[in-house]
């Protein structure tokens, strides 16, 4: 049981962190498109 929880954990972390990744590439490639508009 205890195994099955810290899997579930580090699926939540690897999960996290990909979406703190995509988060921040989808705003920079907003200020880029916003760049290329100016």
């Amino acid at each position: 049981m205890v195994i099955f929880l810290n899997l579930v954990l580090a699926e939540l972390r690897l999960g996290l962190k990909n979406y703190q990744v995509g988060k921040t590439r989808i705003l920079d490639d907003y200020s880029y498109l916003c760049k290329g508009l100016k």
